[in-house]
């Protein structure tokens, strides 16, 4: 794609990078309408992984103008080493698809998306599906963890959408 030497793109709709590891239940819902809707407009790419709750032939609920890219190491288990691959991946990935607005979903796609993208696009929303310091089933160190990452994460440059 040829850009113009003041950084932009002649005749080329604005795109949107969707980032979530929560491919599954209502992210996914939110998604497949969002993108649906959008499409007319701006160029979608979704950037994800599988989830076992993620439909075998879940392309065909979006609209085929739809773009995907597959993040293996962007996983819901925190692990050191698969989350620094994701942040490097997001990373690649948004300087390859140079994307006009970012928008992350979920926790863990919050986290990395916000650390990997705050500084560098000027559009970079958070829509955060619940919180992990909500969770219940987990020990009470755990949430407070959570709490003071997401704490930390709300000073990023990022625009958080509450649903």
């Amino acid at each position: 794609m040829k850009v113009k030497k003041d950084g932009v793109r002649p005749n080329v709709a604005k795109r949107i990078l969707f980032v979530t590891e929560a491919f599954g239940g209502g992210v996914f819902t939110y998604l497949t309408e969002l993108s649906n809707q959008l499409v007319n407009d701006f160029d979608i790419c979704i950037a994800y992984n599988l989830r076992d709750q993620t439909p075998r032939d879940f392309e065909s609920f979006f609209d085929p103008r739809v773009h995907f890219i597959r993040v293996n190491s962007l996983t819901r288990s925190i692990s050191p080493s698969k989350d620094l691959r994701a942040f490097k991946d997001l990373k690649r990935i948004a300087e390859d698809y140079k994307p006009d607005i970012i928008h992350v979903h979920s926790s863990k796609a919050g986290v990395l998306g916000r650390l990997a993208f705050t500084g560098h696009y000027k559009k970079l929303y958070y829509t955060p599906h619940g919180y992990s310091f909500l969770m219940q089933d987990s020990f009470a160190l755990k949430r407070a963890l959570y709490w003071i990452i997401e704490k930390a994460e709300a000073l990023t440059h990022s625009t958080t959408i509450w649903m």
